[in-house]
């Protein structure tokens, strides 16, 4: 999702109010995620919404904007802490226009990436960013809200899962988030064979966002899935970004452990003529007031001395927001 103003009348208030605030459960949670370092940096390329990793100390991310994907390097020195992102040349991606997610296919050594503008996901040659095909989606996305489709995408890392979903409610599924309830969103995953196998749609439930915290600033409010990540183990794992008016104005990231085991599937039946009874189980692993950093997306990278590391990206349309999150997955 692109926010169109700027956040600098009150970028000062809200890096002191939320940017070290931690949201952590009061409960111990299996797995743990630990903070290891947050990076902001003005030179990072702008816009950035979507990353994935792609082995070794290769990463992708891609911008919301002229359909800019990046190829990026984070190493792990000798202590095991990562470094600084270094990124390379950007690549154009054919006819993307604003890219929100991008998964790295570890068959075809391609990428998939997510675009918002018109609700698709395609594939993509990342050396020419060439368009190689296109991911046949339900037809009942094709009532997205505008700036509300597709923000996350993930691919496991053997290959065989693909799962993406919507950001906020379909106009035929309820409304969007406020303060007194979440918002029902789609969760998909398709799944093949190997990699001459096509994609096929192999289950779908619904998922409900937190509520979010405060109420609207200048109109705006949001509290919907941004991202998604699934570890070699199979567990897959959602990113939640809310932003609302608290005390101050700013944005909160949350990351969820999903339970699909008493979930009930559901078909492209709008929910508002058949509520589905029993949605996806979620369990908090990690939580954070970013303020004025707009956290987008999240992939998990190599293993680290201990644990795993996990990175997400920042979009903000003002240069302090560009930020890279590092954590640690035990």
């Amino acid at each position: 999702m692109t926010i169109r103003w700027t956040c600098k009348i009150f970028a000062a208030a809200a890096l002191l109010a939320f940017g070290g605030c931690a949201l952590m459960s009061s409960e111990s949670q299996s797995p743990s995620f630990t903070e290891i370092r947050e990076i902001r940096k003005s030179d990072f390329p702008k816009y950035l919404s979507g990353i994935t990793y792609a082995g070794d100390d290769l990463y992708y991310a891609v911008a919301d904007r002229a359909g800019k994907m990046y190829p990026l390097v984070i190493r792990i020195k000798y202590a095991g802490a990562p470094t600084k992102p270094r990124f390379n040349e950007s690549v154009t991606l054919e006819g993307a226009r604003d890219l929100e997610a991008v998964a790295w296919d570890s068959l075809h050594k391609t990428v998939w990436a997510a675009d918002e503008a018109d609700a698709s996901i395609r594939e993509f040659d990342p050396a020419t960013g060439r368009r190689l095909g296109d991911l046949a989606l339900p037809q009942v996305f094709r009532k997205f809200r505008s700036n509300l489709a597709f923000e996350a995408l993930a691919i496991s890392p053997d290959g065989l899962d693909l799962w993406t979903a919507n950001e906020e409610a379909l106009s035929c599924d309820g409304a969007t988030a406020n303060s007194k309830g979440g918002s029902l969103v789609r969760l998909c995953r398709f799944r093949r064979a190997d990699a001459n196998d096509p994609w096929k749609i192999d289950g779908m439930w619904a998922y409900e966002t937190d509520p979010t915290d405060g109420q609207a600033y200048k109109g705006f409010l949001a509290s919907g899935v941004s991202g998604l990540m699934v570890e070699p183990g199979g567990a897959v794992y959602a990113l939640e970004r809310e932003f609302s008016q608290t005390l101050l104005p700013g944005f909160r990231a949350r990351i969820y452990k999903l339970d699909l085991s008493k979930a009930e599937k559901v078909s492209e039946t709008p929910f508002c003529e058949k509520m589905p009874e029993r949605t996806v189980g979620k369990e908090l692993v990690f939580g954070k007031a970013t303020g004025i950093a707009m956290y987008e997306d999240c992939c998990f990278g190599p293993k680290l001395k201990d644990g795993r590391l996990v990175v997400l990206c920042s979009d903000g349309d003002d240069r302090v927001a560009h930020a890279f999150l590092y954590l640690s997955a035990r």
